[in-house]
This record gives structure tokens, sequence and C-alpha cells, in this order.
């Protein structure tokens, strides 16, 4: 009775319930897309880092954390980590790839210009299976067997005003402190979704890095991809344990707090995308049944007068509540979900590119939905609806039948 006392209620002005309708389901929808969006730009964010810079983890000598310079390698090639990768990887391991690197500062020059940069040496068949350079490459080719070649971003060669084939002087300081240079030609340009990677970063050959920086076999780190975004905090443990206190394993959300404290931003700025919207919904299910009881005083009256219990009078107007939201709850969600599907292809914005790459995005954000996207909108408009309804039951609960019956 009680939930076909509220359907009667509703229905006795369908005109203004359909309006609350419609706008919780605008309210829910718009929160579900913009939600998906918003959670698009961290996933991509977290995907351009992982894919050009710090992969899931990075090995590195002791003491790399405090002082992270060129004197702090890893030692004969990094065998002991690459021995406790190996165990970790194959059928069954949570090590999908790695790859060893060496990481230096430099400065090159062109016959137009002279930028410092940052080196990335790798081994160019492994760098291929951790990282986005091999497959971001817009002119020319990526690194191969034939030596002196190197790959530079591609705001990085237009700082220099080069082209492939160019030739280019790269000067660094080397181990011993001794200033030495040699000179490369451009074999390819690449173009990442992180503005400071394609401004800043030149690869080279690791070997030929060696060579220049006099560091013998000895590598500055190795980049590891997990088999899977749920593995590495697992990968992490194991690997610590396994090498101990010979080297540093640190997940990228260690390499990278900052970027760690920008998604967690992003998630904060939903749950105040959320609060707002459900106000506005509260304050909106709140007048539709303040209206509604004025419009029913009498009536309310009446059934109080026959002996129903104040209670069972609350229990409907709160069941008038649920079902408002309950039914914008579901054709909102229904309407939100159609448009991310819609989005599936991602959103262009290209216009916007210079500015979304400085943040690591790119310029098609695809949309993604996660499970808290759509279970978060639907506890808050459950607890919304139940807050809304908390003052017209008062006023019900409150009502005396003898005045009620008095109300024209």
């Amino acid at each position: 009775m009680i939930w076909r006392l509220a359907l009667r209620g509703l229905a006795r002005n369908p005109r203004r319930t359909v309006v609350v309708l419609t706008a919780v389901a605008i309210g829910i929808a718009g929160c579900a897309l913009t939600i998906s969006i918003n959670s698009g730009m961290a996933h991509q964010m977290v995907k351009t880092a992982i894919a050009t810079e710090l992969g899931h983890l990075q090995i590195h000598a002791p003491g790399f954390d405090a002082d992270p310079e060129l004197r702090i390698l890893l030692p004969e090639g990094g065998v002991r980590a690459s021995r406790a990768l190996e165990d970790e990887s194959g059928e069954g391991g949570d090590v999908r790839a790695w790859a060893p690197r060496v990481q230096g500062q430099g400065l090159v020059n062109s016959p137009r210009a002279s930028v410092g940069v940052r080196v990335v040496a790798v081994d160019p068949e492994a760098e291929a299976r951790v990282s986005a350079y091999a497959g971001s490459i817009v002119e020319g080719e990526w690194l191969g067997e034939r030596a002196g070649r190197a790959v530079v971003g591609a705001d990085l060669a237009r700082r220099l005003r080069v082209d492939v084939g160019d030739k280019i002087v790269l000067s660094v300081q080397d181990l011993t402190g001794d200033l030495t240079g040699r000179a490369f030609r451009v074999g390819g340009v690449f173009k990442t979704a992180s503005l400071a990677v394609n401004q800043s970063t030149l690869l080279i050959r690791i070997d030929e890095a060696q060579q220049l920086f006099a560091l013998g076999d000895r590598i500055s780190e190795i980049v590891v991809i997990a088999d899977s975004d749920r593995d590495v905090a697992a990968l992490r443990d194991q690997l610590v344990s396994s090498l101990g206190s010979s080297a540093e394993v640190r997940s990228w959300e260690e390499l990278q707090p900052l970027l760690v404290y920008l998604v967690n931003a992003m998630d904060q700025m939903a749950w105040a995308i959320y609060g707002a919207v459900f106000i506005a919904m509260a304050f909106g299910i709140a007048n539709v049944l303040l209206m509604s009881i004025y419009e029913r005083t009498r009536e309310i009256g009446v059934m109080m007068a026959m002996g129903m219990k104040p209670v069972r009078v609350v229990a409907v107007v709160m069941a008038e509540s649920l079902v408002v939201t309950a039914v914008g709850l579901a054709t909102g969600l229904g309407v939100g979900i159609l448009c991310i599907w819609l989005l599936r292809d991602g959103i262009d914005l290209s216009r916007y590119a210079e500015g979304l790459e400085a943040l690591g995005v790119g310029s098609v954000i695809v949309p993604v939905v996660r499970s808290n996207d759509l279970l978060a909108p639907a506890a808050m408009a459950v607890l919304a609806a139940t807050i809304a309804s908390a003052w017209p039951a008062i006023r019900v609960a409150t009502l005396r039948p003898g005045e009620a019956l008095r109300r024209v």
C-alpha cells in the first residue's frame, strides 16, 4: 500500500514529477560523462608517463634515490637484476619486458642552435618492448644497428632547427669529469603525448653512450613493464626480496609523486562534482515532496484520522523520494553510458594539444569508465534522496489530523 500511495502521489501532478525526473537524469548523466572524461585524462597521464620515462618499475643502484647522478650505476650491466627479472618472466610470471638504460645530461649543438638535453641511451630492440618511443617516430626511423644515429623529440628538433639526416654534436661530462663529445646524425624524430619529453629528450644507442660517458659495461637503470597494472605492487615486493640491498626497486608512484598527486586531485574534483549535483538534486526532490504534501494535506489528515500511523505516512513520503530518485538514476546512468559509448573513439581536442601535452595528455581523450564512477553516483543519489525526504517527512509527522482536515 505504501508504494501504491507513493506512485499515486507522484502521478497527481505528472508535469512536476517529470520535470524533477528529467533534472535528476540530466545531473546523473552529466556526472557519469564528466567523470569518465576526467578518468580518461588521468589514465592517459599515467599511461604516457609509464610509456615514456617511468615504466611500471625501475631498478637502480643503492643510493640513486637520494642522489640521482650519473655516477650511481648498476655494475656489470645489471646482471643480478636481469637474472631476477628472468625468474619473474615467462609463463606465470609477472614481468612482460624490461630494458637497460643509461641516463645523463648533455649539450647538443647544431649549425643553428645549442640546447641542453636529457640523454637517454637504450638498447633499441629491448626499448621497443617497454616504451612508446619506437612507435612514436614521425620522421625517419627508430634506432637500429647503424652507429652514430640519434633520435630526437619533435620539439627539440624544432628548437635545434634540424631535420632527418642533419649532423649534430653531443657534448657531455663523462664519469671521470672530463668534457667529451661525439657527432651524430639525426636518424629519426619522435612525438609523444608528453611535451617535456618532446622538448628535451635525445635517444642514442646504449653502447655508444657507455663509451661516451666512460661507463664501461655499467648502466643507470633497468625499466620494467609488469604483465598488468594489478601485478606491479606484488612484482615490486618480489624483486625487493630477490635483490635485497644490492639494488633499489621503485614503482612509478614512488618515482613521480607529483603525478600521483595530480591523479588524486582529479579524483577529489570528481567528488566535488558529485556534491554539487546531488545538493541541487536534493533541493529539487524536497521541493516536489513539500508541494505534494501541501496539496494533499487534507487527504493525509483523513488517512491519519482513520488510524494510519504517522510512521506509515512518513514511509509514503520517503517512498516517493526513492521512486523519483530510482527512475532518474536509471535513466541518467543509461543516457550517460550511451554517451560514453558514442565517444568510445575519443574526443578530439587537437586545438588544445599544446596545453594537454604539458600535462602528458594526448590530443584525443578516450573516456574511461571505472566501477566506482557508476557506484558512487548511485550511492550518493540514494543518500541525497533520503536526506531530501527528511524535511517533508518531519512536516508530515507533525501534522495533527484535526488541523489537516480544516485545510482547503
